[in-house]
């Protein structure tokens, strides 16, 4: 008993020290082994509580550049689009995907998507992200909500990245539709990296080609590639998906929009206020989703669910695409 409590104390003593050392390392200052030792111990020796272990690795704080601060205080903690905690909770079970099958989720944004997610499913996830500006972010998210045993993060670029084959159980996709430029190669490799039955479930905007579009869309991450919502169907049924529901989202979304901007209200009507700065971004985002609402009010953008599956039978595989043009 004596010799398990003793080994007990010294592999906290050890994550600790090893936290410690992180934390400078992560901050850019001198690691003093002697003073973090004395106060590890100080720890130990009088442990302030049940989550004092947890305390001792909480990631250092994370410096959210502007852009992403300016997100999340429209759309919420760790969002940079408008998103439901209830509806993300479901995408495991809409695709059918096993506690222990391993899911791809590409264009996450920022945690909270990620987080409802792994919530509802237990087992390993892939995360790829195409946005540059807010990958650290993301990557701090996960840290934050200790999933970095069973998350991992790469950076891809949607038009030229090449997944393995039938690697996933499952597949999420949100908006990265709406940015690839060439569509039918995404469709193949999403297609590819399935394995024989799973199934992906695909959010996107869709609409017809307007030169209010550039507006609607002037604080994205990148050019909009917004579609008809023929074109996207027709990309999945030449790829050789099996097209299983084609849901209708706009009404909910705006909705979603609405919210976000009535939290916005609020924020700006404390006593707080905001940095120039975030209030620079805040006013772009604002006038950029003006138009959006307006477009989605209208019919004329809208946006779709996806539920796609890969045919069962283990021969079948994707035909290649036509190369961009």
């Amino acid at each position: 008993m004596a010799a398990a409590v003793l080994k007990s104390l010294f592999d906290k003593r050890e994550r600790a020290l090893a936290g410690a050392k992180f934390r400078a390392w992560w901050q850019g200052v001198d690691f003093d082994e002697e003073a973090a030792l004395r106060a590890i111990e100080a720890d130990l020796a009088n442990p302030p509580g049940e989550d004092a272990d947890d305390a001792l690795f909480d990631p250092p704080p994370f410096d959210m550049p502007a852009r992403l601060q300016a997100l999340v205080t429209i759309w919420g903690e760790g969002r940079l689009r408008p998103g439901d905690a209830t509806a993300e909770v479901l995408e495991p079970a809409r695709m059918g995907i096993a506690s222990d099958g391993v899911l791809a989720f590409l264009g996450a944004g920022l945690a909270a998507p990620l987080v409802n997610v792994a919530g509802a499913h237990p087992g390993k996830i892939d995360v790829f992200e195409w946005r540059e500006e807010s990958i650290a972010a993301l990557q701090h998210g996960i840290r934050v909500a200790k999933l970095e045993d069973r998350v991992t993060v790469a950076r891809v670029d949607l038009d030229a990245h090449i997944w393995t084959p039938a690697t996933y159980d499952g597949l999420l996709s949100i908006d990265d539709f709406a940015y690839a430029g060439h569509p039918p190669h995404l469709a193949h490799q999403l297609f590819k990296c399935l394995k024989p039955g799973a199934c992906a479930v695909v959010e996107s905007y869709v609409g017809l080609p307007s030169p209010m579009l550039a507006t609607a869309f002037a604080s994205s991450f990148a050019e909009p590639q917004i579609r008809p919502h023929g074109d996207v169907l027709q990309y999945f049924k030449d790829i050789g998906f099996a097209l299983e529901s084609d849901d209708d989202l706009t009404a909910e979304f705006l909705d979603l929009a609405r919210q976000g901007f009535k939290r916005l209200a609020e924020a700006l009507s404390g006593s707080a206020g905001v940095e120039p700065a975030i209030a620079r971004e805040l006013a772009w985002e604002a006038e950029a989703w003006r138009v959006r609402l307006k477009l989605l009010s209208q019919r004329r953008l809208e946006r779709r669910r996806f539920v796609l599956r890969r045919p069962a039978e283990q021969n079948a595989e994707p035909p290649t695409p036509a190369p961009a043009a």
